[in-house]
């Protein structure tokens, strides 16, 4: 056997085997990265979402969320910015799509984002929601602290984002302070004056954890799989070369003869 797995064919295949393991094996790996992160962000939503809320100190705004820490609930006192919105298209709520609305709020601790809820797209692509302002005066807001998204890099009109990404919206709100943090709203005093066009507050985030850890299993159990295809193929070709080993192919069996076939004699 090993004097036919020396062959240049046999070894081609072994490479491929051992390429296709190591590919297993990155999938893998990459399933559960995706699986351990889903796990954070759920051990995260489960242990802050609904604690007592906390003070929005500068502290807070001074040192990235670490993934445990994402979900942290303060609550804070400041004045929004007025007329100074940004929508984030290309959000979803119930399978409606619509847009997110960002407003910055100036604190004590600094200003930063406020996600204050969602509106669904207007009449036609072109048309930009109407959505109700924020209050004019001092508010006490409570929410959620979570780290901006990476930006989509797209170019978009003005009062518009891709993505939650603070860098874009200081671009377009210089006010907005350096800290790679916004705030997810889930109530406010006052609330807001309904003009027509409510903002709806974002539900509770998933604690779904997706098949992302059997997928993982899955690509590491396929792993040896071709490797093991060539050591089967191996064994049936030298199966087919006969016991004597001298490299002539075994004599075909005779073929069976059925009692339909010997009718036909």
């Amino acid at each position: 056997m090993l004097r036919l797995w020396l062959t240049r064919r046999w070894l081609v295949g072994t490479l491929l085997a051992i390429v296709f393991a190591m590919a297993c094996f990155m999938l893998g790996r990459w399933q559960w990265g995706r699986y351990v992160e889903k796990q954070t962000k759920a051990t995260a939503i489960a242990t802050n979402y609904d604690a007592a809320p906390v003070p929005l100190t500068p502290t807070l705004l001074e040192r990235p969320l670490r993934p445990e820490d994402q979900w942290t609930r303060v609550t804070a006192q400041g004045r929004y910015a007025a007329d100074a919105d940004l929508l984030v298209r290309n959000r979803t709520l119930d399978t409606v799509p619509g847009f997110e609305v960002l407003t910055p709020l100036t604190t004590g601790s600094g200003t930063l984002l406020v996600d204050r809820g969602w509106v669904p797209n207007a009449t036609t692509a072109a048309e930009v929601p109407g959505v109700d302002a924020a209050p004019p005066g001092p508010v006490e807001v409570t929410g959620w602290l979570r780290t901006g998204e990476p930006s989509l890099g797209r170019d978009l009109p003005a009062g518009q984002l891709a993505s939650i990404n603070v860098a874009d919206a200081r671009a377009q709100r210089p006010a907005v302070g350096p800290a790679d943090i916004y705030l997810v709203l889930g109530s406010q005093s006052p609330p807001t004056a309904s003009s027509g066009h409510p903002v709806t507050l974002l539900p509770r985030p998933t604690q779904d954890l997706g098949p992302h850890q059997a997928y993982a299993i899955q690509w590491w159990i396929t792993m040896p799989g071709g490797i093991a295809f060539v050591i089967w193929a191996m064994r049936r070709e030298l199966l087919a070369r006969g016991a004597a080993g001298d490299g002539t192919p075994a004599p075909p069996k005779p073929k069976k003869v059925r009692i339909w076939d010997e009718e036909d004699y």
